[in-house]
């Protein structure tokens, strides 16, 4: 974004944090001391990067933090809740969902298709024709009917799947099939080939994936969460996939990060583990920017920002 910041340089001036914590001007002028920020970007390097810590060191001892723009959608992680109390305005972006959703995908395919299989027979060296599943022969349940689980929705349903989404706010959704409330979820888990936890974590849905949910899947379902780690009871899951409820996990995010080297989600054979990654795309991160540039001249101008969360909302 280096030339963008140039093309605003008589508003701004851009103060950019590396790996190693240092503080430097856009042509690489270092600077010793924390900065006190006017503006703050969260981009997904930022939050991942071994210097998270000193960058929101920086934004929360600001004296004056006028506005943050954050890279995710959700803010239920404490420093996030944290700067959207300190800052006058936060903002959030919804740009991976495309990228989600594409994960989403795969990890669908992978298991109607046999993926494990085909790839065991491969290192065994068997010529092995097993059977599969289509795709337009599945029903998913998406709990999350947000910017995620359309995106999820609109891949699927242009494959041949049904679609049943959830959410709090009743009425029909053009995206699925079918609209159900989060109070019918458990009486429609028994009736999905796939269910997909897209939801935001909130003191409503943590945890929400049980041992009554695992106990009312059907023994042949794939279970996936692209959500929030702690919407699932770990242990619960464990017990469930012992008990083919569900036959499959794909976890994208798991209650602690990075997963623990004890945690039995490692080296599960029914787990399909990835390390917070469906996001990290180098397109979604330019959408991302995208939206940062945008509400940016909309700070310069006066006008109002994309995206804005109040600071009442809990997620």
């Amino acid at each position: 974004m280096a030339g963008e910041f140039k093309a605003r340089a008589a508003d701004i001036r851009p103060i950019l944090i590396n790996d190693a914590g240092s503080f430097m001007t856009i042509d690489g002028t270092a600077i010793d001391a924390i900065p006190n920020v006017d503006i703050g970007y969260g981009t997904q390097d930022s939050y991942f990067s071994p210097s998270v810590m000193t960058f929101m060191q920086a934004i929360l001892s600001a004296e004056k933090l006028q506005w943050f723009q954050s890279s995710a959608a959700g803010i239920e992680h404490p420093l996030l809740q944290s700067i959207r109390n300190h800052a006058a305005a936060y903002t959030s972006a919804h740009e991976q969902s495309p990228a989600i959703a594409e994960w989403v995908l795969w990890a669908g395919l992978d298991w109607v298709q046999g993926g494990a299989a085909r790839r065991q027979a491969q290192s065994e060296k068997v010529w092995h024709r097993g059977e599969f599943r289509e795709l337009a022969d599945t029903h998913w349940l998406i709990v999350g009917f947000g910017s995620i689980g359309r995106a999820c929705a609109q891949r699927l349903r242009a494959l041949g799947a049904k679609v049943t989404g959830v959410r709090r706010t009743r009425g029909d959704d053009p995206g699925a099939d079918a609209m159900i409330h989060p109070g019918d979820l458990h009486a429609a888990l028994g009736e999905a080939d796939c269910v997909v936890l897209s939801c935001p974590l909130t003191s409503e849905t943590e945890g929400m994936a049980n041992a009554k949910f695992f106990e009312a899947l059907r023994d042949d379902a794939l279970f996936i969460n692209v959500g929030r780690g702690l919407l699932v009871d770990e242990e619960a899951l464990l017990a469930g996939l012992e008990a083919s409820r569900p036959a499959h996990a794909a976890l994208d995010v798991t209650a602690v990060e990075p997963l623990p080297e004890e945690s039995p989600l490692w080296h599960h054979p029914n787990v399909t583990l990835t390390a917070h990654i469906a996001a990290f795309t180098e397109r979604a991160a330019r959408r991302t920017d995208k939206v940062f540039l945008e509400n940016l001249d909309h700070f310069l101008a006066d006008r109002p920002l994309r995206n804005l969360v109040l600071k009442e909302q809990e997620s």
